[in-house]
């Protein structure tokens, strides 16, 4: 099995076996429903992880990758039109009153009612569009490709998610770095459909500066902390981050006071100590599954940065700029996770890393790892 599989798979094993401590807890706090939740929730992280396995092993044919790339670029724009239209009333919030209420009238999409679950999945989607976009060799249609990263991108912007936006920023700042050209390169269509937007008069553009607007920039409380020789990280987290900050706070007093947990965790889901998320992965892992589970999940999520990619490192570069996004944002979230509907978020997570994997196969004698 290959590395990244493999790991991941063992995540879900050390998983399943913590559901024990989640059982006993939930008996314990005469919740037993908990329990009931928690394997539901589990039982999508396995199918989503061997739906992942299947589609690996279905690609390993260069023919069939087209098919499936194509019918992904399709459903991203067919998502971004859904919001589209919602943002013009033609269609519904997709999902109950309370979600609509709760998360301020913000657009839903299809694939859940947060405003990340909207933000992270066109993310995935927009690193997929500029993996194929900068990689030449896959006959992939370019019209589809450059429809998908304009829409993806554009929906990024209504969606409202800070998380997202900052996946997005740490995204074009790696490929910057790495790949300056390639970046530039990117940077003209992006900037060509952004002056015809604007010649056009789309009240898409509009709607993207209001919502970036009221989101981040009217949340500081001082605009020196975006000064850039003097960015106040602090400021910003407190500003920006809804509390998370003082969840942070709350859940590494809980921890402290409750070593126990540390090396084995108290179950998978399982929150009934704490009452609430610690909107940060890490903190979550080390609660319910514990710093051996955290290891587990952090060798999954960097194996894939030690992938070697042959002559298509275009996709090399898209990949890893989306784990190193995934791995700054995470602390401020749990969107690669197994909680309600975000667990979306980490199936597509999947198709689309091992979409990009993939190909590697097709131009290469390299050996799968």
């Amino acid at each position: 099995m290959k590395t990244y599989l493999k790991t991941f798979n063992t995540f879900i094993m050390w998983c399943g076996f913590t559901l024990i401590f989640t059982a006993l807890f939930s008996v314990f706090m005469g919740r037993p429903l908990w329990f009931i939740k928690s394997v539901l929730y589990y039982y999508h992280m396995v199918v989503f992880f061997y739906t992942g396995v299947f589609v690996a092993m279905y690609l390993r044919e260069r023919s069939n990758y087209k098919l499936v790339a194509s019918i992904v670029l399709i459903l991203t724009i067919v998502e971004a039109v859904i919001v589209f239209l919602q943002h013009s009333g033609y269609i519904p919030f997709l999902w109950n009153s309370v979600y609509e209420e709760a998360y301020g009238g913000f657009l839903s999409g299809a694939l859940g009612p947060n405003k990340i679950c909207l933000g992270m999945t066109m993310f995935i989607s927009f690193v997929f569009s500029v993996g194929l976009f900068l990689q030449k060799q896959l006959k992939v249609n370019k019209i589809l490709i450059i429809a998908s990263l304009l829409t993806s991108l554009a929906t990024i912007g209504i969606s409202g998610s800070r998380t997202t936006y900052l996946a997005l920023l740490i995204f074009a700042c790696y490929i910057f770095v790495m790949k300056t050209r390639k970046f530039l390169a990117l940077s003209v269509v992006l900037s060509l459909a952004i002056i015809v937007a604007f010649f056009l008069n789309l009240e898409v553009i509009e709607t993207i500066t209001t919502t970036i607007e009221g989101r981040v920039i009217n949340k500081v409380s001082s605009p020196d902390a975006f000064k850039a020789q003097n960015i106040d990280v602090g400021q910003l987290y407190e500003d920006l981050g809804a509390g998370r900050d003082k969840i942070v706070i709350m859940y590494l007093k809980y921890i402290a006071n409750n070593p126990y947990v540390i090396p084995i965790g108290i179950g998978v889901n399982n929150r009934l100590l704490v009452t609430s998320s610690a909107h940060n992965i890490y903190l979550s892992l080390i609660n319910e599954v514990g710093l051996v589970g955290l290891y587990f999940y952090l060798k999954w999520l960097t194996s894939f940065l030690y992938l070697k990619f042959g002559k298509v490192s275009s996709l090399k570069l898209a990949l890893s700029g989306m784990v190193f996004a995934m791995l700054v944002t995470l602390y401020f979230g749990e969107h690669l996770y197994l909680y309600r509907s975000v667990f979306t978020i980490l199936g597509y997570f999947i198709l689309v890393t091992i979409l990009l994997i993939a190909p590697r196969y097709y131009f290469t004698n390299a050996k799968p790892k």
